[in-house]
């Protein structure tokens, strides 16, 4: 059995489909294997892969640069002859992953080098996509790491370009990943707690689903609250009655000022937002948002308010269980507009338009000079060099944030939103080419707007930014032009045939607080568990054997709450404690006394925190069932 060989049979127990493309792959572009100073060297596109004077010594440098902790995530860009990457296999007590993108560099590095062992390893993975990257990545994450990526000086200078693309696309997906974990860390129990207390309106709040297709071959209007709104504000008017109207709520106030009144409205936040919404009749509005917005939301009078389930946010799944509806339909990323998408996609519409989907700060302007936010503005600051976001009316911006009566807590959070706003400035590719300043966040919004486009490419997408950043996918347009050949619309008399089963849900809510008492027995244990590790340890004073076997006790019953519940309601509720106990385990490296009084704090903090959300979630669940009774 050659090298090669040796190597893709480990490769394949973990990564096949890598090992069977290696396999496959003629190498069109031979790097050339040389011997200087008494250590090979790979030498490729005229560069030499790793230092040319020790090339060990060079690996062992830049690892000894980086972090290396139990929840460490050692990314490493290029394989070469493997010198970076075996001292990391070697040395990292966190996670290796391995990105090498050239097939070339892979086959012939797998045929001069035993990397078995390596490969074999349950930290190590390896991958020629920066996809699969992005999802070791995300496996492996945790609120409280970030992936540090080590490469050799030639890989980085090798292709410039293309390692600033790559780099720039990591730091996408690690900056959406993190989101999603402190999301998932910070909003899911107080999510779930919203959901339940939504209940009883929720059965008033029909699927989107059940009006699917609709609109068929229908215009639809998508309307965000980018600068450029203002100037389609006439043609939309002049449009109206031959487009179906969908409106993002920041750019509701600009709609109603000018006389416009959409057919959807669409919000998805969990916070109360009611203020982009104060003073407007909403009567004739359809209200399209999710099971766990905030539920003052509700109070406003609209025509209709139809659920928008999107499918990926894990705590919905805990409403589609209850009504039984599937969220395949409700696509979403967690931005507005890409629901607003998802909403005309459903209704059936062939032709696509966004406005004010500029996604970039234009000509100074953060969002629409009507909009709810309008007081915010991007200028050059000569004296430092830089791009500053700042209020025009400090005042008025802190009173478009928030309703919460405290005024010394609404500043402090507006305060916080430009300091956070201005620490996350970014620059992006604009339609004309050049590069334009705007939000991290919005960056990042940019490639799902497209995918989105490319996934759906049985229908016609268009862009009326003309300014903003590029999004592919999209034919840019103005608006007028997009909307020439557009027809009345003859009916908007929206009909539905749904009907919730009031009693079923009952009986499902019923069993999902028997489930969560249940738990409460699981939880006494574990609670009996700790008391016992924690007396054990007091009177040992150090890890002995019946301290160890304690804490192995109290770790099973822990594990087991946690994988046996995954995607439940307990799941969602219990969120934050696992994430942060789940970190403390897997940074003790030893039981000493420090890390045992730790342990034992956090494990009390996961079972005593469960059990009080338990009792508050099957209250309000109690609750919610009562007030549909």
């Amino acid at each position: 059995m050659n090298l090669l060989e040796k190597n893709l049979i480990s490769l394949a127990k973990n990564n096949r489909e890598l090992a069977d493309r290696i396999n496959k792959h003629v190498v069109d572009d031979v790097p050339q294997l040389v011997n200087e100073n008494g250590f090979y060297n790979l030498v490729y596109k005229n560069t030499h892969l790793h230092n040319s004077q020790n090339p060990l010594a060079e690996a062992k440098e830049i690892f000894s640069r980086a972090t290396n902790t139990p929840v460490s995530i050692h990314l490493i860009y290029g394989l070469g002859l493997g010198y970076l990457f075996q001292v990391a296999s070697a040395n990292s007590a966190g996670t290796v992953i391995l990105y090498e993108p050239d097939l070339n560099i892979l086959k012939v590095a797998f045929s001069l080098v035993d990397f078995s062992n390596d490969i074999l390893k349950n930290n190590v993975f390896i991958t020629d996509n920066i996809a699969k990257a992005g999802e070791y990545i995300y496996q492996k994450s945790n609120v409280k790491n970030t992936p540090l990526m080590l490469t050799t000086a030639a890989y980085r200078d090798m292709d410039s370009k293309k390692f600033n693309e790559m780099v720039e696309e990591l730091q996408r997906m690690v900056g959406s990943y993190s989101l999603d974990l402190k999301y998932t860390q910070q909003k899911f129990y107080p999510i779930a707690r919203t959901m339940i207390q939504n209940i009883p309106n929720l059965i008033k709040e029909p699927p989107l689903s059940s009006i699917k297709d609709f609109y068929k071959g229908q215009t639809a209007v998508v309307v965000s609250a980018g600068p450029t709104l203002d100037r389609n504000i006439e043609t939309i008017k002049k449009y109206r009655n031959n487009i179906v109207l969908i409106v993002v709520g920041t750019a509701m106030k600009t709609i109603a000022k000018h006389g416009i009144t959409p057919d959807f409205l669409c919000i998805i936040e969990t916070y109360d937002s009611s203020k982009q919404l104060e003073g407007l009749d909403l009567s004739q509005v359809n209200f399209v948002t999710e099971p766990y917005s905030n539920i003052n939301l509700r109070k406003f009078k609209f025509k209709q308010i139809y659920s928008h389930i999107s499918d990926n946010m894990p705590v919905n799944s805990f409403w589609s269980r209850i009504i039984n509806e599937k969220t395949d339909e409700y696509l979403s990323k967690g931005t507005v507009s890409y629901t607003a998408l998802n909403i005309a996609r459903i209704l059936g519409c062939s032709k696509i338009v966004m406005v004010g989907q500029d996604l970039a700060y234009i000509e100074g302007q953060c969002y629409s000079k009507d909009s709810a936010y309008k007081d915010l503005e991007c200028r050059f600051n000569k004296e430092n060099n830089k791009w500053e976001i700042t209020a025009k009316d400090f005042d008025n911006f802190v009173e478009s944030l928030s309703n919460y009566p405290d005024e010394e807590t609404r500043i402090k959070a507006a305060k916080t939103r430009l300091k956070n706003l201005n620490n996350s400035l970014y620059y992006v590719k604009s339609i004309k080419g050049e590069q334009i300043p705007t939000e991290s966040v919005y960056a990042a919004f940019i490639k799902p707007l497209s995918e989105f486009a490319q996934k759906f490419n049985d229908r016609e997408f268009i862009n009326t930014s003309l300014v903003g950043a590029q999004i592919d996918g999209y034919e840019n347009m103005p608006l007028e032009e997009a909307l020439k050949d557009s027809k009345p619309i003859q009916n908007r008399e929206l009909k539905f045939d749904y009907k919730f089963d009031i009693n079923n849900i009952k009986e499902k809510l019923k069993l999902e607080t028997s489930l969560l008492n249940k738990i409460l027995n699981e939880l006494k244990s574990g609670q009996n568990a700790v008391k016992s590790l924690n007396n054990d340890f007091k009177r040992y004073k150090n890890a002995t054997v019946e301290v160890l076997k304690d804490l192995k006790k109290v770790s099973s019953i822990f594990l087991q709450l946690s994988t046996s519940n995954s995607n439940t309601l307990y799941d969602f509720i219990t969120a934050k404690d696992r994430i942060d106990l789940d970190y403390t385990m897997k940074m003790s490296r030893s039981f000493d006394s420090n890390n045992m009084t730790t342990l034992i704090t956090k494990f009390t903090e996961y079972f005593d925190n469960s059990e009080k959300a338990i009792i508050n979630i099957n209250a309000r669940i109690n609750k919610s069932i009562g007030e549909l009774e």
